[in-house]
């Protein structure tokens, strides 16, 4: 995976959604494919956490 910082545009949103989540607990949202950040969201369906959790490797 190459690194490629962020422009000015993405970190002045990530700034944003990273405040939003610490005041009013909004969600960070990511894209599925690739991880970039996706935006902020009040809630999130069941189904995408669902998803999410079912994303995370286990070894037991």
């Amino acid at each position: 995976m190459d690194f490629r910082p962020l422009n000015e545009t993405e970190r002045r949103q990530l700034i944003t959604a990273l405040r939003g989540n610490a005041d009013r607990g909004l969600a960070l949202l990511m894209d599925r494919k690739d991880t970039s950040f996706a935006g902020t969201a009040e809630e999130v369906p069941d189904e995408e956490v669902i998803n999410a959790i079912k994303s995370v490797p286990c070894h037991y």
